[in-house]
């Protein structure tokens, strides 16, 4: 059986398991957890952002209007002068330009010119390759606007890196690293020589477009494994420089502020700071995105009523207005825990929303230490407490600490907006539950084994399973209880055996042994041991019985029966005739498991038990079957009817005297009326007046062939009269 220590130590195991498994990560159990987010996230509701934002949207309409995306960069640089006219304060462009337009066009015109030697304002071809120089008029809109905010894009794999052109992510390098950060605050040893995944490659905007703009900044996401996208990677380290996302650059461009300060320490990136907006971030410098809600939450504006001016001055002054596409035919739709389409643009909005709010939900790096403490201090109380307590209450206890646990969770995202583990504790708390009940089962069930073995063969097959039903009510080990002994021997059985064969002795022995144990486990006795031809049986244990001192003279009762019908056998057969004697005691003894660690009985010890064995010899002085103590007597006297009181003595062992009755069977007499005269003659032995009870004994010698009789003739020296 397993002990609560080893039960205790499993859980711990298993504890420690867990927190192996949340600090190694799990795919399974880390998707879990992102989906709790996400659930926790949704159940806060749709928020109503602070509209320093506003989306100018590629949307269906606008497509009906300008014709498919991507469209002319002269209405890109078109609809930048009428943002800027409008009052916009920022303008950030969420589209890309690494190439020329109409650059294989412009090049075919210049082979023309070439051949026929015209030039500038002399060729034909003049008007046509103003009309085609569509870069130029997007980097002067760009440039007129001086609040233009533009992107480049990392490339995060080798392969990526390897499919664009020798030298190009050099070369764009050296244009954009003027917009890395330039301020930091360091705390450690290590400076900025910390741990963090760097791209292979950059592409950034033609010069003549990204010359102009006022800041440029990535617009790299990085959706985690199950391909959602909740984190904002605000700073990304590229060949030891630092760039800022271009939403960040769009914040900063809104608020004026000088520089951007990245806030590190050994481990790395602790914040981000955009004038007097402090943004943590994990060690990645990546944010948490507190989306406001499902897709157009944020104000979105349609491009076509911006061309057609029917949009007012009062909805984009002052804001930053962000360009981009939340057509599905475009392609730019991003999975989010609101659901798989969602636009890209909408998701940068919020990102800028955010900053400027300081609402990003919170999960820094050091919070892993704290998920691994709840971990620990979970595993630590319910190894402790689960093999203590039962099922139901450990059930109990499982429940309340999930639903404390998760109100907490849930209350702490609420209020303090700090994303705790979920998945992990819960699962802790659980397997703890199972393992606990399993173990405890299996303990049981191996228990229960353990007992049956040990009972089976020395109680009836009823009490093995009322024991196996109530184990609790099995006290394993010592302890002090009233209990009743019964000791059966076989008279003269060292002659008999001597007369016999061994295989004829066995045989003899074995019949006799049987129907005897039978007769024990007819009156749910435990069968303590055989010794030799004896049989030692106790009542009352293991399990409880308040009349075990009555089952314990009715089994010597047909005891007594059996051995009628096996004399007859044996008669027949040309065997021995057996006798026995039975000794009967009640009393305090010491009932357990007796013996070593690692080899033990089930047995009872005491003075009681030596008193009912010395009992049990006393037959063989008074010719008796059955014979009881006084303390017996007092248990079953209106149980039986003919109970005689045969002496007072002092057994070997003790030295105080006991009474000894003898109970007597009914079959061995043709009428039980003389008792009446066998008790006046008691009395009289008992008064020390023997001569007046010689007579009487004498009748009852010869009359009803009474052996008490005669042994009280033996005692006072008086030879037997013969015939």
């Amino acid at each position: 059986m397993l002990s609560t220590r080893k039960i205790g130590f499993i859980l711990g195991g298993i504890s420690l398991i867990i927190l192996l498994m949340y600090l190694r990560g799990n795919q399974l159990l880390d998707t879990m957890e992102l989906k709790t987010y996400d659930m926790r996230l949704v159940a806060q509701g749709t928020r109503i952002p602070s509209g320093d934002v506003v989306i100018a949207a590629i949307d269906e309409q606008s497509l009906a209007m300008l014709g498919r995306w991507p469209w002319s960069r002269v209405v890109l640089a078109d609809l930048i002068g009428k943002l800027d006219a409008l009052g916009a304060r920022v303008i950030a462009l969420d589209a890309f330009f690494p190439e020329s337009e109409n650059e294989a066009l412009l090049r075919q015109i210049e082979i023309l010119e070439s051949d026929q030697h015209v030039s500038g304002k002399n060729s034909p071809f003049a008007s046509l390759k103003r009309a085609l120089a569509t870069d130029a008029a997007l980097g002067r809109a760009i440039a007129v606007s001086g609040k233009v905010v533009l992107s480049m894009v990392f490339l995060m794999s080798e392969d990526e890196a390897r499919q664009r052109p020798p030298g190009e992510s050099d070369e764009a390098f050296a244009h954009v690293k003027d917009q890395a950060v330039r301020a930091f605050q360091v705390s450690g040893d290590t400076g900025l020589d910390f741990p963090m995944v760097e791209p292979a490659g950059l592409m950034a905007n033609l010069p003549q477009i990204r010359s102009s703009a006022q800041y440029t900044g990535h617009i790299n996401s990085i959706p985690d494994p199950d391909g959602t996208l909740r984190w904002a990677p605000l700073v990304i380290r590229y060949q030891d420089i630092f760039f800022p996302s271009a939403d960040v650059q769009a914040v900063r461009a809104y608020l004026g502020a000088e520089d951007i300060i990245l806030h590190t320490t050994d481990y790395g990136i602790t914040a981000l700071q955009i004038g007097n907006r402090l943004i943590n971030t994990d060690e990645s410098g990546r944010a948490l995105i507190h989306y406001y809600g499902p897709e157009q939450t944020i104000p979105t504006i349609s491009i076509s009523d911006l061309m057609n001016g029917n949009v007012p001055a009062e909805k984009i002054k002052g804001k930053i207005v962000l360009i981009g596409a939340t057509a599905e035919g475009i392609g730019d739709i991003r999975v989010t825990p609101y659901g798989p389409i969602f636009p890209g643009v909408e998701i940068r909005a919020s990102i800028m929303q955010n900053i400027l709010d300081s609402d990003f939900v919170n999960r820094p790096g050091w919070m892993l230490a704290v998920d691994a403490l709840v971990i620990v201090l979970l595993g630590t109380l319910l190894a402790y407490a689960m093999p203590r307590m039962g099922m139901w209450s450990g059930a109990g206890l499982t429940l309340a600490l999930l639903a404390v646990y998760l109100s907490i969770a849930v209350v702490v995202f609420r209020v303090q907006l700090v994303w705790l583990n979920l998945v992990y504790p819960s699962i802790l708390v659980l397997a703890l539950f199972v393992a606990s009940t399993i173990a405890k089962y299996l303990s049981a069930e191996t228990g229960k084994r353990q007992i049956k073995s040990a009972f089976q063969h020395y109680v009836p097959p009823a009490v093995v399973d009322d024991i196996i039903d109530n184990v609790e009510r099995l006290r394993l080990g010592g302890e002090k209880r009233v209990l009743t002994v019964l000791f059966s021997d076989i008279r003269g059985f060292t002659s008999v055996a001597q007369s016999l064969a061994p295989e004829e002795l066995v045989r003899l022995l074995n019949a006799y042994l049987t129907q005897m144990t039978e007769k024990v486990f007819k009156h749910d006795g435990l069968l303590d041991k055989y010794i030799g031809d004896a049989i030692m049986a106790v009542y009352g244990a293991p399990i409880h019985r308040d009349d075990h001192a009555v089952l314990a003279c009715r089994t010597a009762l047909d005891m007594l029966d059996e051995l009628r019908h096996l004399q007859a056998t044996w008669k027949e057969q040309g065997l021995p005739i057996l006798d026995i004697g039975i000794g009967i005691n009640t009393g305090a003894m010491i009932v357990g498991n007796m013996g070593s660690e690692d080899r033990f009985d089930y047995t009872v010890i005491g003075d009681s038990v030596n008193l009912g064995s010395r009992i049990e010899a006393l037959n063989k002085t008074y010719g008796t079957h059955i014979l009881i103590s006084e303390f017996t007597y007092d248990q079953v006297r209106e149980e039986f009817k003919y109970i005689r009181e045969i002496d007072v003595t002092t057994v070997r062992g003790r030295s105080e005297p006991v009474k000894i009755y003898e109970l007597m069977h009914v079959d061995g007499y043709a009428s039980m009326d003389w008792l009446a005269e066998y008790q006046r003659a008691y009395e009289l032995v008992r008064r020390n007046e023997p001569d007046q009870a010689i007579p009487i004994f004498e009748h009852l010698r010869k009359a009803v062939n009474d052996p008490v009789s005669s042994y009280y003739l033996r005692t006072a020296h008086l030879p037997l009269p013969q015939g």
